[in-house]
């Protein structure tokens, strides 16, 4: 026979009467318990649902303290039960890990402190079973980048939770613009990009997610050129490296554990760093967490040469031309706005391997339009002025230079003149 032990006040507001009792008997406890009674009292609770309400004063002096529950107070019985809601939900986040002692947990390169409470909120959300849905999805969605991004960070000596950093920025996705302007897999602002990355009417190398992915790699490493500390460059790398050394200047430690502790960086750097950690740290050690998520998957990731274009070309008629890989070269080459290479004779553009003969025979052979001179607006001109003279259509220059037919050409601006061979 179970006893709780307190007030009726205190053992109702404790929440007590559904984890105490057996449903049937819930209408009969709450009659007896009435929130005004302010005696201590023992609660007795048969196993078939009998419930017996005696005052303190009333009970045996020969009750032992097991029968009363320890002596608990209703205060003390709550506080443990909150304690073992969340051992639970702790124990139901890892009740599938570990389960062949011959599975090590890796420790990451990059340490972090267990205790930390925002390493303990994403620990907690990302390995829900909601959290590894979603890291499965995001892992897929990159699939044909991570092999990628893995090599490289190999040949740079870099820490290999910084695979997971595009998690951090995009998800994997490519095409990610955030409300800041920030763009591209690795979610590069414009005035951050250089001279890392390129940026005309032509093409924006932030969305390329090869280009992107040494860009960012180089960038993390001068961050840790300069704070000899992963945890400092990785919050560099989303508050700048100005921000933070200022926010260092202020810390009496200079580790971004304090500057976190002491809210000395914005919320959102703040939280960067630990997400990614554990991150990295649930992916790296995913069989000790018992957790079912993708490896890599050679046989999606593409594999591609380049060639040296003699000239702009359409890739969207190139793609139609040629059969052995057309839809791969508009996957292959994303940092070109229009689907029109820019001009002049040394834009190396991506094919699948395997294709460079058959491209080349169809950039010789085909109608592909090849861009291979330049003009600067003058007073007076209007795009069906500039047709007339080089004898192409009007569409042909607005499908080259990304514009509308009725727009008005800014004198001193430079467009791409398409020449049919």
């Amino acid at each position: 026979m179970p006893f709780i032990f307190g007030t009726a006040k205190t053992v109702l507001a404790a929440g007590l009467l559904a984890a105490a009792i057996p449903a049937a008997a819930t209408n009969e406890y709450a009659e007896l318990l009435r929130p005004d009674d302010e005696e201590p009292a023992v609660i007795a609770i048969s196993a078939d649902g009998e419930i017996q309400l005696t005052p303190l004063e009333d009970v045996a002096p020969n009750t032992s303290e097991t029968q009363l529950a320890s002596t608990d107070t209703v205060s003390q019985i709550a506080a443990s039960k909150a304690e073992e809601t969340v051992s639970a939900d702790e124990q139901e986040l890892q009740q599938s890990a570990v389960q062949d002692s011959s599975v090590l947990y890796r420790e990451l390169t990059i340490p972090y402190p267990a205790d930390d409470p925002l390493i303990k909120k994403y620990k907690q959300e990302y390995l829900s079973s909601y959290g590894q849905k979603w890291l499965k999805e995001v892992l897929e969605a990159g699939t044909p980048y991570r092999a990628y991004i893995r090599d490289q960070i190999k040949k740079m000596g870099l820490p290999p939770e910084l695979e997971y950093l595009p998690i951090v920025e995009s998800n994997y996705k490519i095409t990610a613009v955030s409300k800041s302007g920030a763009t591209g897999m690795w979610q590069f602002m414009e005035n951050s990009m250089y001279p890392f990355l390129s940026k005309n009417q032509w093409i924006d190398e932030r969305y390329d997610p090869w280009k992107s992915t040494d860009a960012a790699l180089r960038k993390l490493k001068d961050n840790y050129r300069m704070f000899q500390d992963w945890p400092l460059a990785i919050a560099a790398y989303n508050c700048g490296a100005g921000a933070l050394s200022r926010a260092l200047k202020n810390a009496e430690i200079k580790t971004f554990w304090y500057l976190s502790e002491n809210n000395l960086i914005k919320n959102e750097s703040m939280n960067y760093v630990p997400k990614l950690l554990v991150i990295a740290d649930i992916i790296i050690n995913k069989d000790w967490y018992g957790i079912d998520l993708p490896e890599i998957d050679e046989a999606q990731t593409p594999d591609f040469e380049e060639i040296v274009l003699n000239g702009s070309v359409n890739l969207h008629l190139l793609a139609q031309k040629e059969e052995t890989g057309g839809k791969a070269i508009m996957f292959l080459n994303p940092a070109v706005l229009t689907g029109i290479t820019p001009p002049g004779n040394a834009y190396r553009l991506r094919i699948p391997a395997g294709t460079r003969t058959a491209i080349e025979t169809t950039l010789k052979e085909q109608n592909i339009s090849i861009y291979n001179d330049v003009y600067t607006v003058q007073k007076g001109d209007t795009l069906w002025g500039i047709s007339r003279r080089y004898g192409i259509t009007v569409n042909d220059l607005c499908m080259a230079n990304n514009l509308n037919e009725k727009g008005i050409l800014s004198i001193g601006r430079t467009i791409v003149v398409p020449i049919i061979n």
